[in-house]
């Protein structure tokens, strides 16, 4: 499970950042979007990586 949960925070995070810069159309979405995927991929992130 904590396997899973690195995964997806780093995809998230990874979407969210390639999201803020227009040049990729496949991944351009509004900038709120964007910044609430980064935020959620840190927090997943985190959380998975502070699991015991």
């Amino acid at each position: 499970m904590r396997f899973i949960l690195i995964i997806a925070a780093i995809i998230l995070l990874v979407v969210g950042i390639l999201g803020l810069f227009p040049s990729n159309s496949w991944a351009h979405v509004q900038l709120w979007r964007a910044v609430l995927e980064i935020v959620v991929g840190g927090l997943v992130l985190i959380i998975s990586v502070r699991q015991r």
